[in-house]
């Protein structure tokens, strides 16, 4: 049977230790405390006992795997016994490709004198491989291993296989990869304990080591702490450092690679050589891959790094601050401490007369050397004076004519006299920067040189045509410069000394306004091209002028005139409309229509009758053509000068003047008064009601002022302060100092049903002095109080019961109307639209705290309401200005659009004007979804992804609106899949995760507004809320309008801590202070419309600081809403603050991106 040779030694070892145990004294407290703990111990033995016995492989069925026949078994047996088999060593291992743990045994056989091996390989419940040496079994070798044998040898190895496994433990099922993981992590774990054992905390070094050798730099390092050691393979280094591994330098010195204990100087170094390590490996695997490389071995680093490219940039940028040992092995000179610098060398020069037997001179020869230089990315270094040297920019580029004729740094060229011209006057100046220039006869040399040569040129014009001439002087003589060209079109020749090169590269300039070539003539033309033709007018003489000398004639002065186009805008108030005039200088008014045509096409100049050009690109022209399509004028009406505008074009008409200094304008008094007014607005006589004054705050005074100033020229606004400043008052005021001024005429205020009740308490708050009659009840009561309008100072009423009681306001005139939250009337086709805008009304404001939720049109539906007309037509607008900005991204249209709508919009932000509002904090907070709830958003995305796919363009338009269903269903998932699937009893992640805020706020003594879209998934909030005995309350669009204010009034001065809210119905109109935490459940797709939730408790008379969570289910449609938002932003604020953005609803490539998740 199989024997170990140390068991019975240990066995008596254990014997004797178990003997003498009483003689140890107990340190401290012992692990079992008390009596009960001794039964968990004893009931713990019992679970060692079960563990101790449990055996992996299945040692009878790996034994029956292989079929003997009985006496075959009965002959391995008796060789078992009389020991002619004995198992050597056991031991266990991976499957090659399933990584199994599989079990093998190496066993002698014995005949005789004569030994010979056997081999078993085995799995769990199974012989894989058997082989055996006995003579009978090498005869028949090339046998296949099959599940039996006739091998007393064998069976008897199966009989010793069987019995080792039953009393030896061997493996278990870990496999190949759990190997690797437990491996890792153990040796992790004994760095760890290592690290801590050897405590050299910021101690170890790293030192480079420089070396040139073979015109190549690499670099070696050195680690230790007083005795530094070379580091030989680099590779295993980093793998020692990223498993703070401990390592043998020299005969026992003994290193922990933990980051932390190298010093910062060292870590930095650590870094550097990691990633040229990480670089080289992936190098050789890449090699490997392309079998250009073949290696059954890991190829070592090395080292030594060699440094070139980014590896030297950031070798240099490491050393800073550091002296480097450095050694040339080339030039075998001494070793030396070297810095970092930046200098540039000098290259030397020499330049000596060219020898030639006939002893005339026939040129000069130069010849110098570069210095060694080092590339990185994209500059270079160079060694000397004791440093490595980065050289500045630029000085590669000055060299490299050099750096390409030298061979090994060594230039050496010859230069002929005719060419010395060229190489003094063109080349050394270029190269005097950064060469040291020796010449041996400088007088000699400079004898040989023709004079400097200069240039000039002749202008003329003939025939619609202009031409050049250009001549080459040289001292008193002059030379035609197409000689250079004549010479190889023709073979001519030229004079020997003229510099060719300069007068070629002057030919190139001329050619550029010139391309033209007559040979008769010898000159250059513009081919009659009008546009070169203008250019040589507009910029030519003067760029020749740069060049050299230049002459013309009269003929060109008369085509070199070019015009600007001097405007002059009067304008003036004329029974109520602006009358505009505008003239021109200098240019015909008879083809002021033309030039204006011309500029529109985006043409860079005109020609004039008389041959003379005019500069389109000049600003005037820019002025005259907004104006004339701001106003809708049409340009054989415009150009007669004289034409009449609305009196609400004034401030657009006086911000464009102002802006264009250019356009000369005069201004009439009643022009300037109005424009005065609204810059002033701050300083204008309208005093608030003195009930109000101590009320009102600054910026509310002035919104106030601002009002008074629109109604005081005719004119509409909107009033689109941030929610919560204050909207409501300032428009109270207007209407109170209406009745203190003794104005005739009763008012109307249209706002959504749901703060129909908060304006009647507003009015009784600050300003009882109003009568106010609330439009609510039967149809026959509206209908009674209607017709009674005139007992009334206000009338209040909702855009829903406007547009059923609408006849009943026909005939009747009312001093101011208000739309508050106009955004209900974005869009223009709706009756709620159509009915604000029948109502007869001296004066018009909308109050909204977003002007623009998504598109432009809402923006122009609002002034269609308060001005007609103000923005066109809204197929003019949306033909000139909304697709242009939306579709095109038109920074023009954007401005234009700014410079009109902007004076009649007053925003201001909170951030701005209430310095002691309390801070609003906001965080996203991302829960991930357990399985099941996984499952479902991945089949409704799949589903949605294929749906999509399939259709094209035309059909996913026609199917819309069954798709933003899918969509919705989507985000119910994210929420709670119970809210689409009835029989859902799976977790919802995002509905625990509430919860827990919800309890932590309550115990942090917070009380909170929780919004959701979906009413549905209020109910079942309630039902956990109700299950955890915490009281709320609840507002959805169900809810009735006095009940809701009666609720809003609870909250806040009662203790109830949650206020469960429906984001459309509770989003505007409710002042919500009593809460210093706002939940948004579920993010919806326009930011500013959470926004106004928020502002339910973030708003004058807030006294805490405000919290805003954002649930967001991760990886999911809501993060990409998240995103949209936030780079969708406002198109309010975009419009209004005169920034241009892109904005539109969603396409079907952006409905995919969105599912791509």
């Amino acid at each position: 049977m199989y024997k170990a040779d140390e068991t019975g030694n240990a066995n008596n070892a254990i014997e004797d230790f178990e003997a003498r145990k009483k003689e140890f004294t107990l340190l401290g407290a012992a692990w079992q405390e008390d009596q009960e703990d001794e039964k968990e111990s004893k009931a713990g033995s019992g679970d060692i006992e079960t563990l101790t016995g449990y055996r992996y492989f299945d040692a009878a069925r790996i034994k029956r795997s292989i079929e003997v026949p009985r006496n075959i078994s009965e002959e391995g047996h008796r060789l078992v016994s009389q020991g002619m088999i004995s198992i050597k060593k056991a031991l266990t291992g991976f499957e090659q490709y399933t990584g199994e743990i599989m079990g093998q045994i190496e066993a002698t056989g014995k005949i005789g004198w004569e030994e010979f091996a056997l081999h078993i390989l085995f799995s769990r419940t199974e012989v894989t491989y058997a082989e055996c040496r006995c003579p009978k079994c090498r005869r028949e070798y090339y046998t296949w291993h099959t599940n039996t044998t006739s091998c007393a040898y064998k069976a008897g190895a199966l009989e010793l296989l069987e019995d080792y496994l039953n009393t030896h433990k061997m493996g278990d099922a870990t496999d190949k990869d759990g190997r690797i993981l437990l491996d890792f992590f153990k040796e992790k774990l004994v760095n760890s304990v290592l690290t801590d054992a050897s405590a050299q905390k910021e101690s170890i070094k790293l030192v480079p080591r420089l070396t040139k050798k073979g015109d190549k730099l690499s670099v070696a390092f050195k680690i230790g702490d007083k005795k530094m050691f070379i580091i030989k393979k680099l590779d295993v280094f980093c793998e020692n450092v990223k498993n703070s591994a401990m390592d043998t330098y020299g005969a026992n010195t003994q290193i922990n690679h933990s980051l932390n204990n190298f010093t910062e100087q060292g870590r930095g170094w650590v870094r550097f050589i990691s990633r040229i390590v990480r670089e080289e490996e992936e190098f050789q695997q890449r090699m490997f891959e392309s079998r250009r490389y073949y290696s059954y071995r890991k190829l070592s680093v090395g080292g030594e790094l060699n440094l070139f490219g980014w590896r030297l940039d950031e070798f240099y940028a490491q050393m800073q601050g550091e002296e480097v040992e450095y050694e040339d092995k080339d030039l075998k000179l001494k070793k030396q401490l070297i810095t970092c610098a930046k200098h540039n060398p000098r290259v030397k020069m020499h330049i000596s007369q060219e020898e030639m037997e006939d002893g005339v001179f026939h040129g000069i020869k130069v010849e110098g050397n570069l210095p060694d230089m080092y590339m990185g990315t994209d500059t270079a270094y160079y060694i000397g004076d004791g440093h490595i040297n980065q050289v500045e920019n630029g000085f590669l580029e000055k060299i490299k004519p050099l750096s390409e004729i030298a061979h090994r740094d060594v230039f050496s060229l010859r230069v002929g006299r005719n060419n010395m011209s060229e190489f003094y006057n063109r080349i050394l100046p270029q190269l005097q920067d950064v060469v040291d220039i020796t010449e041996t006869e400088p007088e000699i040399f400079r004898s040989y040189l023709p004079p400097e040569v200069h240039f000039v040129f002749y202008l003329d014009a003939k025939e619609q045509n202009v031409t050049c001439r250009v001549y080459a002087c040289y001292g008193n003589q002059e030379y035609p410069a197409l000689d250079i060209i004549k010479q190889r079109r023709y073979l001519t020749e030229v004079e020997a000394f003229r510099d060719q090169s300069a007068e070629e590269e002057i030919l190139l300039h001329a050619s550029q306004l010139f391309p033209n070539i007559d040979w008769e003539k010898e000159e250059l033309n513009c081919g009659g091209n009008e546009g070169l033709v203008y250019e040589v007018a507009k910029h030519g003489a003067a760029r020749l002028m740069e060049l050299g000398e230049v002459r013309c004639t009269r003929a060109f002065l008369k085509f070199h005139a070019v015009r600007s186009v001097k405007v002059s805008v009067g304008v003036s108030v004329s029974a109520g409309l602006l009358e505009l005039d505008v003239a021109t200088e200098d240019v015909p008014r008879d083809e002021l229509l033309d030039i204006l045509s011309s500029y529109r096409e985006k043409k860079k100049y005109y020609r004039l009758k008389d041959g003379s050009f005019v500069n389109l690109e000049d600003q005037s022209l820019e002025v005259l053509t907004e104006l004339m399509e701001t106003s809708h004028i049409k340009p054989k009406e415009f150009v007669k000068g004289k034409m009449h505008l609305p009196m609400y074009r004034t401030l657009y008409l006086d911000k464009m003047l102002e802006e264009n200094e250019s356009v000369y304008s005069t201004r009439d008094s009643h022009f300037r008064n109005v424009v005065k007014g609204f810059k002033t607005v701050k300083d204008a006589d309208f005093e608030e009601p003195g009930s109000l004054s101590k009320i009102m705050r600054k910026y509310q005074k002035n919104g106030y002022k601002w009002l008074r100033t629109l109604e005081n020229w005719q004119f509409g606004g909107i009033l689109a302060d941030d929610m919560g400043l204050g909207k409501t008052l300032q428009v109270i005021a207007v209407l109170l100092a209406a009745k203190q001024e003794k104005k005739e005429g009763v008012s109307l205020v249209v706002a959504p049903a749901s703060l129909l009740f908060n304006w009647g308490e507003e009015f009784d708050r600050f300003a009882p002095q109003l009568t106010v009659s609330l439009i609510t009840g039967a149809q026959d009561e509206r209908r009674k109080k209607i017709e009674d309008y005139q007992q009334a100072d206000v009338l209040v009423t909702s855009y829903d019961l406007l547009k059923r009681d609408i006849v009943h306001y026909e005939g009747k005139q009312f001093l101011y109307e208000i739309i508050d939250e106009a955004q209900y009337i974005k869009n223009h086709t709706t009756a709620a639209a159509k009915s604000v805008k029948i109502i007869n009304s001296r004066y018009r404001y909308a109050l909204t705290g977003t002007p623009i939720e998504n598109r432009l049109s809402e923006l122009w539906s609002i002034f269609d309401y308060l001005m007609p007309g103000f923005l066109y037509s809204y197929d003019v607008f949306k033909r000139e200005l909304e697709n242009p900005i939306v579709k095109n991204g038109d920074e023009t249209a954007a401005k234009r659009l700014q410079r009109m709508a902007g004076p009649f919009i007053l925003r201001r932000l909170k951030e701005d004007v209430l310095q002691d509002l309390p801070q609003k904090l906001e965080e996203c907070r991302y829960v991930r979804f357990e399985e099941t709830q996984q499952k479902l958003y991945d089949a409704q995305v799949l589903h949605m992804r294929e749906e999509i796919a399939s259709q094209n363009a035309e059909e996913f338009n026609k199917n819309k609106m069954r798709i933003l269903a899918e969509l919705t269903r989507l985000r119910q998932i994210c929420c709670d899949p119970s809210l689409c699937f009835e029989n859902y009893q799976g977790k919802a992640a995002k509905l625990e995760s509430c919860l827990q805020l919800v309890q932590s706020a309550i115990d942090g003594g917070h009380r909170m507004l929780l919004f959701s879209q979906f009413t549905s998934m209020l109910e079942i909030i309630q039902k956990k809320l109700d299950a955890e005995h915490i009281s709320y309350y609840t507002i959805t669009g169900s809810t009735p309008k006095k009940k809701r204010l009666e609720l809003v009034k609870a909250f806040n001065e009662g203790d109830v801590k949650v206020f469960l809210i429906s984001l459309k119905a509770g989003g505007v109109g409710l002042n919500l202070i009593g809460a210093d935490i706002v939940v948004h459940y579920d993010p919806w797709w326009n930011q500013a419309v959470q926004n106004q939730a928020t502002d339910r408790a973030h708003r004058i008379g807030q006294t805490k600081k405000v919290t805003v969570y954002k649930l967001i289910a991760k990886n999911t449609i809501e993060e990409k809403i998240q995103k949209l938002q936030e780079a969708k932003k406002n198109l309010a604020d975009q419009i209004i603050s005169g920034n241009t953005g892109r904005l539109g609803a969603l396409s079907r490539e952006e409905l995919m991106e969105l599912l791509e998740v």
